[in-house]
């Protein structure tokens, strides 16, 4: 009897993990093979930061995000989109709520609104902030729309509010053929890289938000990542080049991580805000599609 029941028990647990592993996989199946109605495309934007030293949050008020599409059957240059000023959008769309001009048509993807932190969306990481399905075409503009909860803070204490420097809660980025990611199957990202330093401004003793979003494709793209030590250097990163700078603040163990650059030769600064010295590594080539990864620089005091 004893035997019986563990072969009972045996059996009813095979069969268990059998069907768990068959509806594991039907889940993935039916994810990787989500089906796109046809004329239609999805897309998908990610959201991460440029930092800046010194400011422990930067909050920003995310409420929708809508991607412009020109869906004609004329596929223009990119250099064409050049004459569409943001916000014209001066003719209806012919498709329900979609509004647009000669240029394109605006749809809505869906989008988790909501207060995010800037300041934890460095050294690689990036989140999810909205994705769906609009109508197929060429995708040339993203429009994302603030609300008024946005706030800075400089320290676990002073917190202070960043209302939007020309009241226009738009923010506009330009996207061309190099800075969308194509997965294949109809499905395309846009990684949006919100500089912190070009967006807060500071004048008479207040701050105020002019958002500047970069867009950049990681296919066309390269990345520089390393570590810097020690951590009671306090130290960020500065990668520049004669057209492009960007800043990293590395984490806890010293790690950083700088995407969306383009390919290039560039000088790397390691400079402390405490008693160390600063540090310069020079002709630091950066690749289309690779990750440079630099090795452990040690700061001396």
């Amino acid at each position: 009897m004893k035997r019986t029941r563990n072969t009972i028990f045996v059996c009813l647990s095979v069969i268990a993990s059998s069907l768990v592993l068959i509806l594991s996989c039907n889940k993935e199946n039916s994810n990787s093979s989500a089906v796109i109605p046809a004329g239609h495309q999805k897309v998908t934007v990610s959201l991460n930061d440029g930092p800046v030293p010194n400011l422990s949050s930067v909050i920003v008020d995310i409420r929708y995000v809508e991607v412009k599409v020109d869906t004609g059957t004329v596929r223009h240059e990119d250099n064409y989109y050049d004459a569409d000023h943001e916000g014209d959008d001066n003719q209806q769309g012919n498709e329900g709520n979609h509004h647009g001009d000669r240029f394109g048509v605006w749809d809505t993807v869906g989008v988790t609104p909501g207060l995010y932190d800037l300041v934890k969306l460095q050294n690689g990481m990036d989140t999810l902030i909205a994705t769906g399905i609009t109508q197929a075409g060429k995708i040339t503009m993203i429009r994302v729309t603030l609300g008024n909860n946005n706030s800075i803070s400089t320290d676990s204490t002073h917190h202070y509010p960043l209302p939007i420097c020309n009241k226009s809660p738009y923010v506009y980025a330009n996207i061309r053929s190099v800075s969308l990611d194509s997965i294949g199957n109809n499905q395309f990202m846009v990684h949006l890289d919100f500089n912190i330093a070009r967006s807060i401004r500071y004048d008479d003793g207040e701050y105020c938000l002019k958002p500047y979003i970069r867009p950049y494709a990681n296919q066309n793209s390269g990345s520089i990542e390393g570590i810097v030590l020690p951590a009671a250097a306090h130290a960020y990163v500065e990668v520049l080049n004669n057209s492009d700078t960007a800043l990293a603040l590395p984490g806890d163990e010293g790690e950083f991580k700088i995407r969306g650059l383009a390919p290039g030769t560039y000088t790397v600064l390691f400079k402390s805000v405490a008693s160390y010295h600063d540090t310069t590594l020079t002709n630091i080539s950066v690749l289309l599609g690779q990750n440079t990864k630099l090795p452990t620089i040690v700061l001396k005091p």
